[in-house]
């Protein structure tokens, strides 16, 4: 996932802090949570798009 992806995902600018993006994620994972009838799948690429936009990727490189 780009950040212009994770950006769509959450409502926010590409730019946004990490508060905006806290926020951001916080409002659509309440709407889209599992334990609340949302989907698995999409409670991971929200909280993908968080990790983008915070520089919190994981995976992302060699093995080595």
């Amino acid at each position: 996932m780009n950040r212009r992806e994770a950006a769509l995902i959450l409502g926010v600018r590409e730019s946004a802090n990490a508060e905006k993006v806290k926020e951001a994620h916080k409002r659509v994972m309440v709407a889209n949570h599992p334990d609340a009838g949302g989907s698995h799948y999409l409670a991971s690429k929200i909280n993908e798009a968080k990790d983008v936009l915070t520089g919190k990727t994981k995976g992302g490189g060699s093995a080595f």
